[in-house]
């Protein structure tokens, strides 16, 4: 038979009358951890779900401008289209880039061959008309 080991300085040691359990999860432990675990998946949907509300109120915000912005495109795409098909008369070709008066807006705006023709044509007028009035000028000196 064993020999019962002294008690030492704590005394002797009482023997508990119950078996210890094995840890048996408590079911209101795991139906208290199961309720953490879905109310933490809440949040962070509810979270998401701001995030995404504050990106859609943005963009609401932004849709009038966008809008104005394709319609400015839009006109001016038409506007370009149809200087390009216009035609001196119905049965002609389209009028070249060249033909076609190019507004920039603040750069130079170079002249067109028919403008520059006319121009010079002008210019040419006005210096006969200049050497005519000149060569009246000097008849008419003693």
């Amino acid at each position: 038979m064993p020999t019962p080991s002294s008690p030492g300085r704590r005394g002797p040691r009482a023997r508990s009358a119950a078996p210890r359990k094995a840890m048996t999860p408590d079911p209101l432990e795991a139906d208290r951890h199961r309720l953490l675990k879905d109310l933490e998946d809440l949040r962070r949907k509810e979270a998401e779900l701001r995030r995404i509300e504050e990106l859609k109120r943005r963009e609401m915000e932004e849709l009038p401008r966008k809008i104005a912005e394709r319609e400015r495109r839009e006109r001016e795409m038409i506007r370009i289209r149809a200087a390009l098909s216009a035609t001196d008369d119905v049965h002609g070709r389209a009028r070249s880039l060249r033909h076609a008066p190019m507004r920039k807006s603040g750069a130079a705006r170079r002249m067109t061959r028919p403008e520059e023709r006319s121009a010079r044509i002008q210019f040419l007028v006005l210096c006969a008309i200049l050497a005519g009035l000149l060569l009246l000028l000097w008849k008419s000196l003693p």
